[in-house]
């Protein structure tokens, strides 16, 4: 049995910040290789199979932790899982950062990705924990945009670091970012703030979450979410570069337009679905059937579409992270299997991930290296998406 008991609290706007802040520099880490992903395997004699590990370990991990971070976070609190999360991705890029050999890259991306998915998991409960019940709304939709600052970031300060330091320095660069963040985080947020949960009586069997269809459902959904997402958005900055269509720092600034927009979509994705009664489903609806024409256009031959692609995916499709964080709550039925089903959502999240970043290589290799045509491929990928969410039931 779970009993919360009800604190004061700090600004809502001061916690928010705290934790997207500290998430950004993780998520910066994550997007630090695409925009350079030619350089560094040239740099690491890595192999064309090779490459896409240093996207793919990063979430591979996750698939694995999801759910022990869920179970991890109800035990120590999710603030000091988030500040773990800053650490182990500061430890990784460093252990990266004096890496001799391409193996010893990809497992230092790994490490990296430990913090990735304690970040992902335990972000949204720390938001449920520290921020007033009123705000909570509001501040996961802002939260939601974690992953899109990380990218921007990324994406324009990578190529720029690139042309005046070594690949070992941009790591360190980043490393150190994010250690800074965990102590920043740690002396910030006060632990005595908020709900402070306490548990009495039998354990939660967390198995109890694979029995919950609409959670499994929306889970699936997520997958697909992810595959299409990461696929596109790792491969098309190599692609419009080595096509020729755009130079590499305009490539990365193309790309980087769906998470510029996604600042804005995703609280206002939120406020709506407030305003709707909790209308996540049909807004997660609208926002998966924009995802895959959209990623699609992204490797297109024409310039003006590739940005037409980004606006449409930024505006609309990043609406799907907020929706999908808003409604887990409502699918895992239970409040003390909020942990556990946010685990197992994250779980799918990086299954998603790994999949898009480890498969779409192959996926154009099978269409003779036609990029627009394995973009064209996504479509049907992410109307999957849309027949689960379509099948589960909630708001």
């Amino acid at each position: 049995m779970t009993s919360q008991q009800t604190g004061r609290y700090q600004h809502y706007l001061l916690v928010t910040l705290a934790f997207v802040l500290t998430a950004t520099v993780i998520a910066a880490n994550q997007f630090k290789v695409p925009t350079i992903m030619n350089d560094v395997a040239a740099a690491f004699n890595m192999s064309e199979s090779q490459a896409p590990w240093l996207m793919s370990i990063f979430t591979m991990v996750g698939i694995f932790l999801a759910i022990p971070a869920g179970g991890l976070a109800q035990k120590f609190g999710p603030k000091a899982l988030v500040v773990t999360a800053a650490i182990f991705i500061g430890a990784g890029s460093l252990v990266g950062a004096f890496s001799s050999s391409a193996s010893m890259l990809i497992i230092s991306r790994g490490i990296e990705g430990i913090g990735f998915i304690f970040a992902t998991v335990c972000g949204p409960l720390a938001i449920a924990r520290y921020v007033e019940p009123s705000k909570v709304g509001f501040a996961t939709g802002i939260w939601a945009t974690w992953v899109s600052l990380g990218q921007i970031s990324a994406f324009n300060i990578t190529p720029v670091m690139f042309g005046s330091m070594s690949i070992s320095n941009i790591w360190v660069v980043y490393g150190i970012a994010a250690i800074v963040m965990a102590v920043i985080l740690q002396f910030i947020v006060k632990g005595n703030y908020g709900n402070v949960a306490s548990s009495s009586g039998p354990k939660v069997n967390f198995s109890a979450i694979f029995g919950k269809r609409n959670l499994i459902l929306l889970c699936l959904a997520f997958v697909t979410f992810n595959f299409v997402f990461m696929g596109g958005l790792t491969f098309a900055p190599a692609y419009l570069e080595n096509s020729g269509m755009m130079t590499k720092s305009a490539a990365a600034f193309a790309v980087s337009i769906p998470m510029i927009l996604s600042l804005f979509s995703s609280p206002i994705f939120g406020k709506l679905s407030d305003m709707m009664g909790g209308g996540h489903k049909k807004l997660l609806l609208l926002g998966l059937i924009v995802l895959g024409p959209s990623i699609a256009l992204l490797f297109s031959t024409s310039t003006t579409l590739v940005y037409l692609g980004g606006v449409l995916f930024g505006a609309i499709g990043m609406g799907v992270p907020a929706m999908i964080l808003g409604s887990v709550g409502e699918v895992a039925e239970n409040p003390e299997l909020m942990g556990p089903a946010m685990g197992l959502m994250m779980t799918c999240q990086n299954l998603g991930m790994f999949l898009g970043t480890s498969t779409f290589m192959p996926l154009v290799n099978l269409v003779g290296g036609n990029f627009t045509t394995a973009g064209l491929l996504l479509i049907p990928i992410a109307l999957i998406g849309v027949l689960f969410t379509v099948m589960a039931k909630f708001k």
